[in-house]
C-alpha cells in the first residue's frame, strides 16, 4: 500500500492501515517503515469484527483493502498479499470509475 500512495491519492482515497497492537508498537512501525498513512489500533478486535475480518483471542491476522462509499462496504480484496495490495486497489478503483462512469450516462 505504501508503494502505491501516490497513486492512490489521484483517487482521492483515504487509506488507513489497522492491526491489534497497541498504539506505541505502531508508531514505531509507522516510523520503520515510513508509512504515509495512518495506522487504526484495534486491540481488542472489535472494528475488525465489524469489519468481517476473523478475529481470535482479540488478534486479527487477515490483511485486507476494503473499499467503503458513502459509508457502505463495496468492495473487499480476497486476499492480502501486501507486495501487491497496492496495485489491486489500484484496478479496482479503476472499475469503479468506469462503472460508475457507465451507469451515469
Amino acid at each position: 500500500m505504501r508503494d502505491a500512495f501516490e497513486k492512490l491519492k489521484a483517487h482521492k482515497v483515504t487509506i488507513y492501515g489497522m492491526s491489534s497492537e497497541d498504539v506505541a508498537t505502531q508508531k514505531k512501525f509507522h516510523e520503520k517503515h515510513k508509512l504515509p498513512y495512518d495506522l487504526l489500533s484495534d486491540p481488542k478486535g472489535e472494528l475488525a469484527k465489524k469489519l468481517g475480518l476473523s478475529v481470535h483471542m482479540d488478534k486479527f491476522i487477515s490483511r485486507r483493502a476494503m473499499i467503503f462509499k458513502d459509508g457502505k462496504l463495496i468492495w473487499r480484496s480476497k486476499k492480502g498479499a501486501t507486495a501487491d495490495q497496492g496495485e489491486q486497489l489500484l484496478k479496482q478503483l479503476k472499475t469503479l470509475s468506469q462503472e460508475t462512469t457507465t451507469t451515469s450516462k
